[in-house]
């Protein structure tokens, strides 16, 4: 099993990105190359290709953009659309997928908002042995699908010498650092719902479309297609896990893909997350823009903004899908608890949905916080003041966000409640201080 992973920039695989040098300044986005089997067992295929050119039209417009930005968004939409066609053919073309050969085992899906915790909880949960995350050359080298024991499964991460490149991934590890498992935006990417943050700042129709959640079932589709084939080479003994906030944005889209999925809520105050995430943002984008022109104040406000709004979008699609399906099967994970209590933390979530709980599995996870310290890939600081906030208009704003989640005598139910809690317990493990967000 493969010990090293390398980051995907923004939408893409990174490998197919430098050295190359002449920088790329449009892309090719063509359909021929996907099968005649392929293009009528999967009549989605045409959304997906829609998604990407509407994509590459609109934020290649962006004169903004720097040589080396619109490089990387020529490739990775390229690479991710080549994936999308080499999965969709080898479905196509391997009928037994199509049976039930290899039934889906259950779905656990992690899907807080950014910046609440997410990325600590992935990896603890990813621990266990009985339950498979997919890792990052899953997604971004998907055909053939290999098992995780696979002996020709290679180190495929390529440390990148250019120093542009070089400086970005260390600014952006700082604010999410890389691990081998990776989140399902991978797959999602590979549909063409991609993010939207590289659309000029007078430009708000690709930003409409991406939160459009009402028109994004050919991506779960996509999704779960994806899903079996992986699964059909190696299924877990247990469960999957999955993990990305963009399934906020999509919560009843997701459900009805995968009606028998439990989700995982982790709730982080949000004068912490708003800062954090806008600084996430601002790392992700820094090698798209250029911070030298005389104008650069037009791209940090337009980033800014953006994550804002982004993750104003997710605070509002939590509260309205938890009001609409207050029976689902959700677990709430409270960012405190899991920070001071990481293994008690995993142990709650386990006893309430029933999963079985193993020495070695608790060991992994003890062995991971040890290896991964605070701030190992670099830390990021950042203030309410520094993006125009302050908190009180945050708990005024989110009131009802606040009310439902970070208020521990609201959520904390009885044994019969179908949400709960992550409780904090006496007998505390393991802690860490602040830890990947």
């Amino acid at each position: 099993m493969e010990t090293e992973t390398q980051c995907d920039v923004v939408a893409g695989n990174v490998n197919s990105i430098i050295p190359n040098p002449i920088l790329r300044k449009d892309v090719v986005l063509c359909d021929d190359d996907l099968s005649a089997e392929a293009k009528v067992q999967f009549d989605f295929h045409s959304e997906i290709l829609q998604a990407f050119q509407l994509n590459a039209r609109i934020v290649l417009a962006n004169d903004r953009l720097t040589p080396i930005g619109r490089h990387l968004f020529c490739t990775s939409v390229e690479q991710n659309y080549k994936n999308c066609k080499d999965v969709l053919n080898y479905v196509a073309s391997h009928s037994e997928l199509q049976m039930a050969v290899h039934p889906m085992p259950p779905l656990f899906v992690l899907c807080g908002a950014a910046r609440t915790g997410t990325t600590l909880l992935y990896n603890l949960l990813a621990c266990d042995p009985a339950c498979r995350a997919p890792l990052l050359q899953d997604m971004t080298n998907p055909v053939p699908p290999l098992a995780r024991s696979d002996s020709t499964r290679s180190t495929f991460a390529q440390k990148l010498s250019d120093p542009i490149v070089s400086d970005y991934e260390r600014d952006r590890n700082a604010s999410h650092p890389c691990f081998k498992y990776e989140e399902d935006v991978n797959i999602l990417y590979q549909s063409g719902l991609l993010v939207p943050h590289l659309e000029s700042p007078e430009s708000t129709e690709l930003a409409t479309w991406f939160y459009n959640d009402t028109n994004k079932d050919f991506a779960y589709k996509y999704h779960k297609t994806f899903m079996k084939m992986i699964n059909s080479v190696d299924t877990p003994q247990s469960h999957w896990l999955l993990k990305t906030p963009y399934h906020i944005f999509n919560l009843d889209t997701l459900i009805r893909h995968y009606p028998s999925a439990s989700l995982i809520m982790t709730h982080r105050r949000l004068h912490d997350v708003l800062p954090s995430s806008v600084r996430l943002g601002l790392a992700f984008a820094s090698i798209y823009f250029d911070s030298n022109r005389h104008d650069a104040a037009i791209d940090k406000k337009t980033i800014v903004e953006r994550r804002l709004r982004a993750t104003d979008i997710q605070i509002n699609r939590i509260v309205e899908f938890r009001r609409a399906h207050s029976h689902a099967s959700v677990f709430d994970v409270l960012y405190d608890d899991l920070i001071a209590k990481p293994i008690d933390t995993v142990h709650c979530i386990y006893n309430h949905f029933g999963l079985k709980w193993s020495e070695e599995f608790e060991q992994a996870m003890i062995t991971w916080l040890r290896d991964n310290p605070q701030g190992k890939q670099g830390r990021n600081s950042y203030t309410l003041e520094e993006f125009g906030l302050t908190h009180d208009t945050i708990e005024q704003k989110y009131e009802e966000y606040n009310r439902m989640f970070l208020n521990r005598e609201d959520i904390l139910k009885t044994d019969d409640g179908a949400t709960k809690s992550a409780n904090s317990t006496p007998d505390n493990i393991i802690t860490v201080a602040d830890s990947i967000e």
